[in-house]
């Protein structure tokens, strides 16, 4: 087997990481604008979720041109309906389609999805055939199937708004991002079970769902994943600062990495930027033009909650700063936090 390439994008790809109640909308555009990683992928939705009742879960898919390439990332446990699903981020002129199995929160995996998949490697396969059918599948005829009413004009008022344009329809390369195993490393097996049915390419996260996020990413274990295939590995896990990158691709040998929490309110790290030399007034600009991306995105007043944790992200290391947090933390509005950055005498240059 010969190696493939990721999205024609040259090694080594330095990408940002889904992350569930994150790297929505407004996270991917800030870190696009101010970060330029490789490729970006979505928050993980749920298969089931969107086939049955997508005009909830829709808006989980929504981005902007700038934001390419971006893969649509998606999880369950049922193989039609991911097939369903991979012609609807086809549909919505999404750059690959990205299976989650290495969730490890208990809501999920208990259910059988993320994760727990390393458990049910017949189950994974399956998935992946399906997803890789519905590619295929949506390049020939460009229907999308097995989809209620609500759903089908959920995706057509999307597209609309994505203004989502196609020359030619395309079969989308179809990824799995997962972990080195279940309660212990499984590392090459579970690898070689990945293999029979050839993903684009594995992001591969150095710790097992027992472990959740606790202790240290076993990056050796990514190293092995790396000398059992020919399928390209992007490492994932305790990438801390951009120093990390090169440590953990000598040590490794992946084609790439993907960067998840250390990226919270540090959009700069994709440039090789220290977060501590970045001024105070710039982290404030942005974490302002953040809120305004994410109201626009999200006008609900009652969503504004979600914004609230951001703040604390971009708003630490120097003087009153948790003073500043807690201010923040109470906020309702980007009038609300332009007022609470004012009164700290931090200068708003816009």
């Amino acid at each position: 087997m010969s190696r493939k390439n990721i999205l024609n994008l040259r090694y080594p790809i330095v990408g940002l990481s889904p992350m569930d109640g994150v790297t929505d909308s407004a996270y991917r555009y800030i870190t696009k604008k101010h970060g330029n990683p490789d490729v970006i992928f979505t928050e993980f939705t749920n298969v089931m979720g969107m086939s049955q009742a997508g005009q909830h879960v829709i808006k989980d898919f929504h981005y902007d041109k700038t934001q390419k390439p971006i893969v649509a990332q998606i999880y369950g446990k049922e193989p039609e309906y991911f097939y369903h699903v991979a012609k609807i981020a086809c549909e919505l002129d999404f750059d690959a389609v990205d299976i989650n199995m290495g969730c490890p929160a208990k809501n999920v995996a208990s259910s059988g999805s993320g994760a727990a998949l390393i458990r049910t490697p017949n189950l994974a396969r399956e998935i992946i055939v399906a997803t890789k059918q519905g590619v295929v599948d949506w390049a020939n005829d460009g229907k999308l199937t097995g989809l209620p009413e609500k759903t089908l004009a959920a995706v057509v008022d999307l597209k609309k708004e994505l203004n989502a344009q196609y020359s030619t329809r395309k079969v989308l390369p179809v990824s799995v991002k997962t972990r080195i195993g279940y309660s212990e490393p499984v590392t090459e097996w579970w690898i070689k079970e990945l293999e029979k049915e050839n993903p684009a390419w594995i992001s591969l996260h150095g710790r097992t769902l027992k472990q959740m996020y606790t202790g240290s990413a076993d990056w050796d274990e990514i190293k092995k994943a790396v000398k059992t295939t020919e399928i390209p590995i992007l490492a994932n896990g305790d990438i801390k600062d951009y120093s990390d990158i090169k440590k953990v691709l000598d040590l490794t040998g992946a084609q790439g990495v993907l960067i998840g929490r250390a990226s919270f309110g540090n959009p700069w790290i994709f440039k090789g930027k220290k977060f501590e030399d970045i001024s105070l007034e710039e982290r404030v600009k942005v974490m302002i033009e953040h809120t305004k991306k994410f109201v626009e995105l999200n006008p609900d007043p009652k969503a504004f909650v979600q914004m609230r944790k951001h703040f604390g992200w971009y708003i630490k290391g120097f003087e009153n700063a948790s003073a500043i947090r807690v201010k923040l933390m109470q906020t309702n509005s980007v009038t609300d936090v332009e007022q609470v950055i004012q009164e700290a005498g931090i200068p708003l240059s816009f």
